[in-house]
């Protein structure tokens, strides 16, 4: 598999189910980045599949997460629902087999300016 193509991919908005939830309980079982300025996180959760688009600061600014998954490894992914400061979004990744991963980004924007964002790493499913 080559990690190359992937700045070449397209881009697809993540049609999946979503629910909000507070940041502080979401986030006690996942992995992620941050954006460097402190305002977005994406983060996620490898024994559920659960990506989690994070608001951490009542700044007025908002989280958009970026990613690619194991199942579609040539298609970037965007995340730009925002939920309000201290609280996440829930997307359920349930279709990643239990060997996948995710490439991910978190950023940070005030309207469609972005702020600040995290390199992309990866984050494995634990099963």
């Amino acid at each position: 598999m080559s990690w190359g193509t992937a700045n070449a991919a397209t881009n697809e908005t993540d049609q999946v189910a979503q629910a909000a939830v507070p940041a502080a309980t979401a986030l006690a079982a996942c992995v992620g980045p941050g954006s460097p300025d402190g305002g977005a996180l994406a983060c996620f959760n490898p024994t559920g599949e659960h990506l989690l688009n994070c608001d951490l600061l009542a700044d007025g600014h908002h989280p958009e997460a970026y990613y690619y998954r194991s199942t579609s490894p040539n298609t970037l992914r965007h995340i730009s629902d925002a939920p309000e400061a201290g609280n996440c979004v829930d997307h359920d990744l349930a279709d990643i087999p239990e060997s996948g991963w995710i490439y991910v980004q978190s950023c940070n924007y005030e309207g469609d300016t972005e702020l600040s964002c995290s390199n992309f790493v990866y984050v494995y499913a634990e099963g």
